[in-house]
């Protein structure tokens, strides 16, 4: 996901993250569109901030640490393992 669009592939693997997270029956963003909408913002700009990389490890240190924003909300749970740095899909693991 190296490229020119750097945002668009920020905001893939973003939406990917959020995905995921509201998939924990806990997650404070499954019901709320505008938590949702501020995590997806929150680690997009932490994946600005790092990219272009191609490196796995990075990715998922960045999205964890824009994830780690949303503590102010209590939006605690499952963190990113790894990140697909071809599709932006990813692996996450129990917080």
């Amino acid at each position: 996901m190296v490229g020119p669009n750097l945002e668009q592939a920020a905001q893939v693997i973003a939406e990917n993250v959020v995905s995921a997270v509201v998939r924990d029956p806990a997650s404070p963003l499954r019901d709320t569109p505008m938590a949702r909408d501020a995590a997806v913002t929150a680690i997009m700009v932490a994946l600005l901030r790092i990219m272009p990389t191609d490196d796995s490890n990075r990715l998922a240190d960045a999205c964890n640490r824009g994830l780690g924003e949303l503590a102010i909300i209590g939006a605690l749970g499952p963190l990113v393992e790894a990140v697909d740095p071809d599709d932006g899909s990813v692996t996450m693991r129990a917080g």
